[in-house]
């Protein structure tokens, strides 16, 4: 079960573990299944019968700060809920599976995505006080009452990346790098996922960087680490494809989540492919 409540030293302590099949939603998708209620059956019928773990993260939370009428927020609340217990709450932080990865001699491996414990604490002491057991109500309604500073801390941490990348695509050597080099398993999977993603960026300098470019990337690196499944924009989805036959052609073994858009009836496809895990 990914999210337990479970009695220990004199309290009640709550854990949560990412069991197969596993899957991430971008926002595009959280609002598509919250919408419509049969694709949303589908989902919810197959992670549930299978097992499975839909994975939620700070950023899936935060783009609801950009929600125009903060009904959406409670609509998808209403569709997350349907899967609990089947969640796990993850803060994205990459280094700290970087480390993880740097254990091992081989990308083989996938590890967990990191827990938000914070997020985690707060679900368990909502859903403890609630007589209704699991409840998700009122929990991504948050992330839209505290829009503003939520707003401010993501445009912020968006222009320093952004900075960053633009800095790199300066460097000639790091240009040249980006261009020659294969996946091998002289790095870890977050550093070859993280330098496949911005791969594009490097090679076309005249290639504009948004703030949506950043977020979508972030929403990229570690489901596609860590999940079995991705729903993506269809121009990341690209991407990945890109990346998968590099990995293929460096022949490495480094398996990564399939991924889906809402491109060529990926959404069905997904749906069905889910479906036979």
């Amino acid at each position: 079960m990914p999210i337990e409540f479970f009695e220990a030293d004199g309290g009640v302590h709550v854990k949560q573990s990412f069991d197969s099949p596993t899957v991430y939603l971008d926002h595009w998708a959280i609002r598509l299944f919250s919408d419509d209620h049969e694709l949303q059956d589908r989902l919810v019928n197959a992670v549930m019968a299978k097992g499975g773990t839909l994975l939620l993260s700070t950023f899936s939370f935060s783009e609801f700060t950009k929600a125009s009428d903060a009904r959406h927020c409670s609509v998808a609340e209403k569709f997350v809920e349907r899967l609990l217990p089947n969640i796990f709450l993850t803060d994205f932080a990459l280094d700290k599976v970087n480390e993880q990865e740097l254990t091992e001699q081989d990308n083989a491996r996938r590890f967990w995505p990191t827990a938000d414990l914070p997020q985690l604490k707060l679900f368990a002491e909502m859903n403890q006080s609630s007589l209704l057991g699991f409840s998700m109500h009122g929990f991504i309604t948050l992330a839209h009452t505290h829009r503003n500073h939520l707003s401010e801390v993501a445009d912020s941490t968006a222009q320093l990346i952004k900075n960053a990348m633009e800095n790199a695509r300066k460097d000639s050597a790091y240009i040249t790098k980006a261009r020659n080099t294969l996946p091998s398993n002289n790095r870890t999977r977050t550093m070859i996922i993280m330098s496949e993603l911005m791969r594009g960026f490097y090679l076309d300098p005249h290639a504009p960087i948004d703030e949506n470019d950043i977020f979508d990337m972030i929403h990229a690196a570690m489901p596609l680490n860590c999940c079995d499944y991705v729903l993506l924009d269809g121009p990341w989805v690209e991407r990945v494809e890109k990346m998968r036959l590099r990995i293929a052609k460096s022949q490495i073994n480094m398996p990564i989540a399939k991924c889906f858009s809402q491109r060529n009836n990926g959404v069905l496809r997904f749906l069905e492919d889910l479906e036979s895990f």
